[in-house]
């Protein structure tokens, strides 16, 4: 990068940082081009990196109160970029093995079509739900639903008593159940993935 583009992109980000719409602009149009491969690259064509991009920059619009502060605007933007795609991935590897385990839960006969599309749809919502859980509710969460690790396994690898474990573990399944049901979808749908 060339210091002229260094302070061409400062120069929008102090715009951008008071609201200056098109700033923004500008530097979504230079920017949205050359992150586009980097995306592609680090999806690997597991999702529409547009979508994945717009996600950055909507990110990028909502805190531009913080853009004033950035030294390197650049380097800001493709660290925001890879935190998106990592966060991404990890969503995505959540929702597979949820399918999976869902799928092995259910033994029996094969599922119909619809049957799939309602698993996977209870899967998103739970993924969703997770996502939106506290640090602490999210971490017991996925050490006991997704590392099947028991409630004295956590509490020793946490550090924290096996009572707060459990009550994080209750009121992340309580707040997972809500999601479901706010979205329109009875709890018995989603009661292998996650009981």
């Amino acid at each position: 990068m060339t210091t002229d583009q260094l302070y061409q992109d400062r120069e929008l980000f102090q715009r951008i940082s008071m609201g200056d719409e098109d700033a923004f602009r500008t530097f979504f149009h230079h920017y949205n081009k050359l992150l586009l491969p980097f995306v592609v690259k680090l999806v690997s064509g597991l999702h529409d990196p547009a979508e994945i991009l717009q996600e950055v920059f909507l990110r990028l619009w909502k805190h531009r109160r913080k853009l004033a502060e950035v030294d390197n605007p650049k380097a800001y933007i493709v660290r925001i970029v890879s935190n998106e795609a990592t966060t991404y991935l990890q969503k995505l590897a959540r929702q597979n093995r949820l399918m999976e385990k869902a799928i092995r839960q259910r033994n029996q006969e094969p599922l119909t079509p619809e049957q799939y599309i309602a698993l996977k749809e209870t899967v998103r919502l739970v993924t969703d739900a997770v996502e939106q859980l506290s640090p602490a509710c999210r971490q017991v969460y996925i050490l006991s639903r997704e590392e099947n690790l028991s409630l004295p396994q956590i509490a020793e690898k946490l550090e924290l008593s096996e009572n707060t474990v459990k009550n994080q573990l209750v009121k992340a399944l309580k707040d997972i159940r809500q999601h479901i049901r706010k979205n329109g979808l009875s709890t018995f749908l989603s009661f292998p993935i996650i009981f």
